[in-house]
């Protein structure tokens, strides 16, 4: 690792953020040494500066992985957010299962092989754990990458303590919370400033997105919405299960909230159809006292896979919405797709 490489990152992410009119706070100028470390460690090979950053939501951290990565000068890097992660490695699993010669366990390990390539930096944004089988993968992920010398920076709202946080479970991830505690630099972005509630409104993207909560004639054109004419109705399958879609077409989806968080939809499903369609409108969102929990839980994933992906929603109704999301269980979830979910306003009518 050379004090070059070092300075060139650092300089760069503070670069990247002028270029966008920012400034970077105390709290990111405190932990950009600890990334441009790791960066400067990829490029040379040196083991031992993978990094955990964990804080609450709307700090900085997904902008601050990207800038990172953007400016290591490393054609083997790659960046993954956790849903597009286990959609991938899930995929790569399975196509390798079932074929002769191939045990469960070497078809996950081809596919965690194949996943990771040759890279030797990897930019881990949304890094969390919901259950048992996520445990099982994200420890053999750490493992993986420990093993190959890959560095590894992780973004994250949860302290590794709080990760898989169903006492039922997390005894499950006990050995993954060791390997990121004794194997990786652990750091807190938490900054006072939730930078998503004081951003100027967007004009593109997840932020140019409104809530519409009594989708009336003027607000619909407000927003450039036109409501779906039945004959523009579609099935789309971007995954084992048929999604009804209200409208298909000239990049934008249209469901009504039934016909797609109701139904057995993934976020699999939701990234697969993010690169095609850039805009969404998700309509006829009931209020809180609708109790399906399941239901509610994919469309917070939605939040999130949307963000991430950068593409725009609008949200017709959910007209008693408050901050608070049914049926996301854990507070620190809820925030993160709370300070997300605040970025869509209400559109004014001429």
């Amino acid at each position: 690792m050379t004090s070059v490489h070092v300075d060139s990152i650092s300089s760069a992410v503070r670069q990247a953020a002028r270029a966008e009119g920012l400034e970077l706070d105390a709290a990111q100028l405190a932990v950009l040494p600890l990334l441009a470390r790791a960066g400067a460690a990829a490029i040379s090979g040196e083991p031992g500066r993978s990094v955990y950053l964990w804080g609450p939501p709307g700090r900085g951290k997904t902008w601050l992985l990207d800038a990172f990565c953007e400016a290591v000068p490393l054609a083997e890097k790659r960046r993954l957010h956790f849903h597009d992660f286990f959609r991938e490695l899930h995929a790569r699993t399975f196509e390798g299962y079932g074929q002769k010669g191939f045990a469960q366990q070497s078809a996950f390990a081809a596919g965690l092989d194949a996943l990771l390539g040759d890279a030797r930096l990897l930019c881990f944004d949304e890094f969390h754990v919901n259950g048992p089988a996520d445990a099982a993968f994200v420890t053999r992920l750490l493992r993986e990458v420990e093993e190959r010398g890959t560095v590894l920076v992780a973004t994250s709202n949860y302290a590794p303590h709080e990760l898989l946080p169903d006492p039922m479970f997390h005894h499950l991830f006990e050995a993954g919370i060791e390997l990121i505690t004794t194997r990786l630099q652990v750091a807190a972005l938490d900054g006072t400033l939730d930078y998503r509630s004081t951003r100027p409104r967007g004009t593109a993207g997840f932020a140019s997105g409104h809530h519409l909560r009594e989708p009336d004639a003027a607000s619909l054109a407000a927003a450039g919405l036109r409501l779906p004419e039945p004959q523009e109705a579609a099935v789309l399958s971007p995954g084992p299960v048929a999604l009804k879609a209200a409208r298909a077409a000239d990049g934008q989806l249209w469901f009504t909230f039934g016909d797609l968080c109701a139904a057995r939809s993934a976020a699999s499903d939701y990234l697969a159809l993010a690169g095609e369609y850039r805009h969404w409108v998700v309509s006829g969102v009931p209020d809180t006292t609708h109790e399906d929990p399941f239901a509610w839980q994919r469309f917070g994933n939605l939040v999130d896979v949307l963000y991430d992906a950068g593409c725009r929603l609008d949200v017709l109704g959910f007209r008693n919405y408050a901050g608070t999301f049914p049926g996301i269980a854990h507070e620190i979830d809820l925030a993160r797709i709370s300070s997300r979910f605040g970025m869509l306003s209400a559109p004014v009518p001429a």
